[in-house]
């Protein structure tokens, strides 16, 4: 059983000081399972590649502490294309990781939005990109849990387009939904559903918010027996 727990993700799994909020649903989870917090390597902004990345760098590099880990992982949004860098950006912010991440998002960003409209004149179609970039992620880490045998749980921070392409489909519905909280919708839904926005003109949720999600969390890893590794 384990001892700890490993959380990464975006920000959703962050602080948010500027707006009053010092806790996340990471946290508040950890709490709920008396599991103290090993690493938090969730960061603002970031996407799935860097989050399959930075999780299985952690666990080789911490073997004997990834093996009493529980594992919360916040699926963020495939329109983030994670790169890495070698300009140490934020690195002060993840000591245990020597690899640093920018991201290019076509939502954020104006020349990243000239980049994409460059591509697609070439042909790139952007639903069916982020689309894939979320699922293959998760699959590798999924994949990488069943095979060392680490508990874990995972749900959508945001949420990507709805799927027409059926190939896409065929993987969407392979992903383990026993271990995948509410895998129709995203955090990021519920808060805006549930008016638990940390401030009117920002969608990231409130104390409130994480408090709620993090005992809907609970109840649905206490329901599927998620701390024994004998579901994954």
């Amino acid at each position: 059983m384990p001892t700890k727990m490993l959380i990464n993700g975006c920000s959703f799994l962050t602080t948010r000081p500027k707006c009053g909020v010092n806790t996340h649903c990471g946290e508040e989870l950890s709490k709920l399972m008396q599991l103290p917090i090993a690493d938090n390597l969730a960061g603002g902004g970031r996407g799935n590649k860097r989050l399959m990345w930075t999780t299985r760098v952690w666990c080789e590099k911490f073997p004997e502490q990834a093996k009493d880990c529980f594992f919360l992982i916040g699926s963020s949004g495939g329109n983030r294309f994670d790169y890495p860098t070698g300009d140490g950006f934020k690195k002060h912010k993840f000591p245990t990781m020597e690899t640093t991440w920018k991201t290019w998002d076509p939502n954020r960003d104006s020349n990243t939005q000239s980049f994409f409209r460059y591509l697609s004149k070439k042909g790139l179609d952007i639903e069916q990109a982020t689309q894939i970039e979320s699922l293959l992620a998760i699959h590798d880490l999924q994949d990488f849990f069943k095979l060392r045998g680490y508990p874990y749980v995972m749900y959508n921070t945001l949420s990507d387009a709805d799927i027409s392409n059926p190939d896409i489909k065929l993987l969407y519905d392979k992903i383990d939904k026993v271990r995948f909280f509410k895998p129709e919708t995203s955090h990021l839904d519920y808060t805006v559903q549930n008016k638990q926005h940390c401030a009117p003109d920002d969608p990231h949720p409130s104390t409130e918010g994480h408090k709620d999600w993090a005992i809907q969390l609970k109840e649905f890893i206490d329901a599927n027996n998620l701390r024994s590794i004998k579901q994954s």
